[in-house]
C-alpha cells in the first residue's frame, strides 16, 4: 500500500484559500462542547487525585477555619414548662382526646406567638438590656433566637433561647417563659369565666321556660277535664285518620296529574319534530296502487319488445322500430305523470289521517288532565274541611294535654341537666391548672459550638466541592488524550495502539504505562509497510505531532527498530527543525546531516548524501541526522529532503521521516508533501484531542494524505545507539561507485518520470490505473535497476 501526495502548484494554492474557513468550523466543533455535567467534572479529577486531595484538603481546612472564627459560639439557656395533655376532672370529661392532643401541640404556636414575644420585652430582666436589642422588627430578631420544642409523652414543652451573651440568654428565656405563663392563665380564666356566665344564663332561661310550660299544662287541663279525654280522644283519632287518607289520594293525583301533563308535552314535542308523511309510507303505498303497477307492467312489455327488436338487428330507423320507441317514450311520460298525481293524493290522505290521529290523541290527554284536576280541587276542599274541624275541636281533646305535658317533662329534663353541669363546672373550676412552670432558665456557662461545627463542615465540603469543579472543569477544557476512546471517537483516521493499550492497563483501572515497545508502532508498521512487502518501490512516511513538545522522536525510533527487527532496510532521517529531539537522543547534535546538503533545483551526488549516513547498533536501520544549524538558514527545504528520497529510494525497503510538529514549524506541511503519508504520534496524558482533530482537518483541508495517529505511552526506550566506527552494508554502494554522471542524469531523468507518473495516477485514478501505466512504470523500474 503506498499513498503518494499531490505536488501540484495550483492545488496546493487552492487548499491554503479555503484553509482559514474551514479551520475555524474545526475548532468551534473539536474546543466548543458546551457545558458539561457535574458527574463529569467529578470523574475528570480522577486524573489528578494527589492535586485534587492537596488543594481541596488545603482549600476546605482554610475555608472551615475561617467560618470557625467568623461565627461566634452560642450559649443556650433552657427553661421548663409542662403541660398535662389531658385535664383533671372529677365527673365526667368535657373534651375528647383529638381536643386534648390538639391543646397540646398548639402551645408551641402560643410561645412563639407575637402577643407572647410582645409581652417578653416588658419583663424587668430585659428592660435592663435593652442595647442588646437590635433597631427594627425586634419580635422577628427575638423568634429567630427561640425554639421550642414539645414531648408529647412526657407532657413538657421546653423553651429555649440562644445568645452569644450567657446572661441575655437567660434574661430572654425567663422573660419570654413568664409571658406564655401570663397569656395561657389570662386565656383559661376567661375563657372558664365566660363558660360559667353562659351556663349560669341558660339555667335560669330553663327555669322561666319551665315555670310557663307548668302554667299551660294547668289551664288546659281545666279547659279539657279528666272525664271525657277518652271520648274525645277516639273522635280525634278518626278525624286524624280520615285526613292522612285524604292527603294520601291528593298525593296520588298530584302524582298521576304530573305524569299526563309530561305525556302531552312529550306528544306535542314529537308531532312538532316529526315530517308531515313518511317517504318511505308513501313509496309503499304507491308500488300497491293497481293503476301504477299495470302502467309499470306495460312499459316493461314495450321495453321487452324493444330489446327484442334490437336482438333481431332490426333498423334503428324502421318504421316499426320508431313506432315502438315513440310509444315507449309516451308510455313513460304517462307514467310519471300517473306516479305524480298518485304520490300526491297518498301524501294528502296520510296527512289527513295523521293529524286526526294526533288531534285525537291531544284530546284524550286534555281530558284526562281537566279530570284529574277536578280531582285534585275536591281532595283539597275536604282536607281543608277536615283541618278546621281538627282546629275547632283542638280545645276540647286530650291531644293538647298530652303535649303540654310531654313539654314540661322535656324542659324539666333540660333544666335539671344545665343545673347539674353548672355545679361540676364550678367544682372543676377548683381543681390544678394544666399549665403548670416546671423549672426557670439557669445562667448558663457552657458554650454551644454546633453552629460553628455545621457551617465549618458546610465551608469544608462546599470547599472540596468547588476545588472539584474546579480541577474537574479545567481537566475537561483541557482535552488531554486520557485513553484511546478519547481518539477513536472523534479522529477520522485510523488509531493504532486501542487494542494493546487497553490489554496493558489493569483490569481494576490502575494501569500503568507501557515500558516496552509501545502496540501502537508494532500495528502501525504492520499496516503501513509490512502489507506493503510486494511493492517494488520503497515506502516513505513522516512521524509527526501536534506541538513541538511531545516526544515524536520516542514513535520514530520505535518504528525505525521494529521494521529492522524484520529485516527492512530503514532510513531513518530528522528534520525535526522545533527541537531535534531525535539527533541529540541519539548523540548526533553537533554532527553533519540534512542541513549541509546544497539548497537548489541541482540534486546532490549520491556519494555526498551517503556521507551524512551513520550507522546503528541495528544492521538494517542508518540514520542521517539533522545537522547543524549555519547561519543564512535554519529550515530544511522541501526539495532537498525529496532529492535524498529519491536518491536513497532504492537502497531501503521503508524510508522514516521524522519531521517538525504541525502547529510549531511552518514547514510541516511543506515536508509531508514530500512523503508518501504521515502519522501523527499522539502521547498519553500530554498530547491533546482537539489539537489533533484541528491538525486532521488542516491536512485533510490541504490534500495531505495521513495514515492515522500512534498512540504511544510517551514512556520507554527503543534501544537504537549509533556506531559510527561500523561499516554501513549499503545495498547499492556498486552502482554508486561505477555510476557516470551520464547515467546519473540518467537515473534522474528517470526517476522524475516515474514520480509523474505516481502522480498522474494518484490525480486521476486514485483507486486504481490503467495497466499501460503500470506496464510502463515497471518497465521504467527495469530500467533503473539494470
Amino acid at each position: 500500500m503506498q499513498i503518494e501526495s499531490p505536488t501540484d502548484e495550483g492545488r496546493r494554492a487552492a487548499a491554503s484559500d479555503g484553509q482559514a474557513p474551514l479551520m475555524h468550523h474545526a475548532i468551534g466543533a473539536s474546543i466548543y462542547r458546551g457545558i458539561p455535567e457535574f458527574s463529569d467534572l467529578v470523574l475528570a479529577c480522577r486524573h489528578h487525585l494527589t492535586l485534587t486531595f492537596v488543594v481541596g484538603t488545603v482549600f476546605a481546612g482554610t475555608l472551615a477555619m475561617v467560618a470557625w472564627s467568623w461565627i461566634r459560639p452560642s450559649y443556650h439557656a433552657e427553661a421548663l414548662v409542662r403541660v398535662r395533655e389531658k385535664q383533671n376532672v372529677v365527673f365526667t370529661p368535657q373534651t375528647s382526646r383529638s381536643e386534648d392532643l390538639a391543646f397540646f401541640r398548639s402551645q408551641a404556636a402560643l410561645v412563639r406567638s407575637h402577643q407572647v414575644l410582645s409581652a417578653a420585652f416588658d419583663d424587668d430582666e430585659v428592660q435592663q438590656l435593652t442595647h442588646v436589642v437590635p433597631v427594627g422588627n425586634r419580635v422577628e430578631w427575638l423568634d429567630g433566637l427561640l425554639r421550642v420544642e414539645t414531648q408529647s409523652g412526657s407532657e413538657v414543652i421546653s423553651i429555649t433561647v440562644h445568645h452569644e451573651t450567657p446572661l441575655v440568654a437567660q434574661a430572654f428565656c425567663n422573660a419570654i417563659t413568664r409571658a406564655y405563663l401570663d397569656e395561657i392563665t389570662h386565656r383559661m380564666m376567661s375563657d372558664r369565666k365566660l363558660r360559667e356566665t353562659q351556663l349560669e344564663q341558660a339555667v335560669v332561661a330553663a327555669d322561666l321556660q319551665l315555670d310557663k310550660l307548668w302554667e299551660d299544662l294547668n289551664s288546659v287541663a281545666r279547659s279539657v277535664g279528666s272525664d271525657s279525654s277518652e271520648s274525645l280522644t277516639i273522635r280525634d283519632e278518626l278525624q286524624f285518620q280520615s285526613y292522612r287518607d285524604y292527603a294520601q289520594q291528593l298525593q296520588a293525583a298530584q302524582l298521576r296529574g304530573n305524569q299526563l301533563q309530561s305525556q302531552l308535552d312529550e306528544l306535542q314535542a314529537s308531532h312538532e319534530g316529526q315530517p308531515a308523511v313518511s317517504e318511505e309510507v308513501v313509496e309503499k303505498l304507491l308500488r300497491q296502487n293497481r293503476e301504477v303497477s299495470t302502467a309499470r307492467k306495460q312499459l316493461m312489455g314495450l321495453e321487452l319488445q324493444c330489446q327484442q327488436m334490437e336482438k333481431i338487428a332490426a333498423s334503428a330507423d324502421s318504421p316499426q322500430m320508431r313506432r315502438l320507441t315513440d310509444q315507449r317514450d309516451r308510455f313513460a311520460e304517462e307514467l310519471e305523470q300517473l306516479i305524480q298525481r298518485t304520490r300526491a293524493e297518498i301524501s294528502e290522505t296520510l296527512q289527513i289521517q295523521t293529524q286526526s290521529e294526533h288531534q285525537q290523541l291531544f284530546a284524550k290527554l286534555k281530558q284526562q288532565i281537566e279530570l284529574n284536576r277536578s280531582e285534585k280541587e275536591f281532595l283539597r276542599e275536604r282536607l281543608t274541611e277536615l283541618n278546621s274541624v281538627v282546629v275547632r275541636a283542638a280545645p276540647k281533646t286530650a291531644v293538647p294535654l298530652d303535649m303540654s305535658r310531654h313539654a314540661v317533662e322535656r324542659q324539666s329534663r333540660l333544666a335539671d341537666g344545665l343545673w347539674k353541669t353548672l355545679q361540676e363546672f364550678r367544682i372543676e373550676g377548683r381543681s390544678q391548672s394544666r399549665v403548670a412552670l416546671q423549672s426557670l432558665a439557669t445562667l448558663p456557662t457552657q458554650a454551644n459550638h454546633s453552629r460553628q461545627l455545621r457551617a465549618a463542615a458546610a465551608s469544608g465540603a462546599g470547599g472540596w466541592m468547588l476545588i472539584m469543579f474546579a480541577v474537574g472543569y479545567l481537566e475537561w477544557r483541557d482535552c488531554r488524550v486520557r485513553s484511546p476512546r478519547d481518539l477513536v471517537s472523534r479522529s477520522r483516521v485510523p488509531v493504532f495502539g486501542t487494542n494493546s493499550y487497553a490489554a496493558s492497563q489493569s483490569k481494576f483501572g490502575f494501569g500503568f504505562r507501557q515500558k516496552q515497545t509501545s502496540g501502537g508502532v508494532r500495528e502501525a508498521a504492520a499496516r503501513i509497510f509490512l502489507r506493503n512487502q510486494d511493492s517494488a518501490d520503497s515506502v516513505t512516511l513522516m512521524v509527526t505531532s501536534c506541538v513541538a513538545n511531545e516526544s515524536r522522536h520516542l514513535v520514530s525510533q520505535e518504528l525505525a527498530v521494529v521494521l529492522g527487527g524484520f529485516h527492512r532496510r530503514v532510513l531513518l532521517i530528522d528534520c525535526d527543525t522545533d527541537r531535534s529531539q531525535l539527533s541529540r537522543a541519539l548523540g548526533a547534535s553537533r554532527s553533519d546531516g540534512i542541513r549541509q546538503l546544497p539548497v537548489g533545483n541541482q540534486a546532490p551526488a549520491v556519494e555526498t548524501i551517503a556521507a551524512l549516513l551513520v550507522a546503528t547498533n541495528v544492521d538494517e536501520v542508518d540514520f542521517m541526522p539533522i545537522g547543524t544549524p549555519e547561519a543564512d538558514h535554519a529550515w530544511i527545504d522541501p526539495k532537498t529532503l525529496r532529492q535524498v528520497i529519491d536518491a536513497l529510494r532504492s537502497r531501503y525497503d521503508a524510508i522514516i521521516v521524522n519531521g517538525p510538529s504541525w502547529m510549531g514549524a511552518t514547514e510541516g506541511a511543506l515536508l509531508a508533501e514530500e512523503v508518501d503519508s504521515s502519522v501523527f504520534a499522539v502521547f498519553v496524558d500530554d498530547s491533546r484531542w482537539n489539537q489533533l482533530v484541528l491538525c486532521e482537518e488542516s491536512a485533510r483541508q490541504a490534500g495531505i494524505p495521513l495514515s492515522g495517529s500512534i498512540f504511544h505511552s510517551g514512556t520507554g526506550k527503543s534501544g537504537l545507539r549509533l556506531q559510527p566506527d561500523r561499516s554501513r552494508n549499503d545495498r547499492a554502494a556498486s552502482l554508486a561507485a561505477d555510476d557516470t554522471e551520464s547515467e546519473t542524469a540518467l537515473r534522474l531523468e528517470i526517476d522524475a518520470l516515474q514520480d509523474e507518473l505516481r502522480r498522474v495516477q494518484a490525480d486521476g485514478q486514485p483507486q486504481g490505473g490503467p495497466k499501460e501505466s503500470d506496464t510502463m512504470t515497471a518497465k521504467t523500474e527495469d530500467v533503473t535497476h539494470s
